[in-house]
């Protein structure tokens, strides 16, 4: 029996439920025929020039993000000047599929955050913060001896081979907040949780200051980083739901460090 763009989408559903997502975000079947048998699945953090050209080398189907392939309103689908085609009118072109999970997988069972709280060596893990519908987008952990920010950060680092950034680096911490991405305005409602320090994505200068000033460690440890460790998670739950497709997982970090 053949495996379908809607039945892996019906999948996505039942373990991130798109009816999760944050009212801004874009999450679901967003490119394609539902109906599309699928043989090859390729999977990745963001949908790119390169991850297409990598799933087309591939031979897949369906392309599965973790970022939506559509964020913005879209205007128009039309070919432009060769090499700046819009990313959507390519996945058309190329006859991609595309579902994209995002903050519904980031907040889900064995999501983005539970996979980072996990490999970031947190125990008793639980969500926090839970919105109006009780679905709890932070997760909060325990670390099994209180260390320096710094040692803790050195772990992290190591652990999503990036480079922190991080206040108060001599703060003894225990209890950890995560947010892959960009969760740095979760911080305010951090204050008074029990939290000695919050790692995530992104963080502007000013949430550092801030961060200071409410004495909780943040760590900011690189948006691709602590989420793309999520994806191959998703492979494996995938694999074991449609074991005749064959799969791929595509890198696509957006940044070079230098120095």
């Amino acid at each position: 029996m053949s495996t379908t763009v809607k039945q892996v989408y019906d999948f996505l559903d039942s373990i991130a439920p798109f009816d999760t997502q944050e009212d801004w975000d874009n999450s679901g079947f967003l490119v394609g025929d539902a109906q599309k048998e699928v043989k090859k699945v390729a999977v990745c953090l963001d949908v790119t020039h390169d991850t297409l050209e990598q799933a087309e080398a591939f031979g897949a189907d369906l392309l599965v993000s973790h970022h939506p392939v559509i964020f913005h309103p879209v205007k128009g689908l039309r070919e432009q000047t060769p090499g700046t085609e819009s990313i959507v009118y390519a996945a058309v072109k190329k006859d991609i599929a595309v579902l994209s999970a995002h903050t519904c997988w980031d907040m889900a069972e064995g999501g983005v955050n539970d996979v980072l709280a996990t490999l970031l060596g947190l125990e008793d893990i639980e969500g926090i913060l839970p919105d109006e519908n009780g679905n709890a987008m932070l997760r909060k952990g325990t670390l099994k001896t209180a260390v320096p920010a710094e040692e803790y950060a050195e772990v992290v680092a190591e652990t999503l081979g990036t480079v922190v950034r991080l206040t108060q680096p001599e703060k003894m911490i225990q209890t950890v907040a995560v947010c892959g991405g960009s969760g740095a305005s979760f911080l305010p409602a951090l204050v008074g949780t029990g939290v000695d320090a919050f790692v995530t994505g992104d963080a502007k200068h000013n949430d550092f200051l801030d961060a200071i000033d409410d004495d909780i460690v943040l760590l900011a440890a690189g948006h691709y980083e602590t989420e793309t460790v999520s994806m191959p998670v998703l492979l494996e739950l995938l694999k074991q739901e449609f074991p005749e497709v064959e799969y791929t997982y595509l890198e696509s970090s957006p940044v070079v460090y230098i120095g």
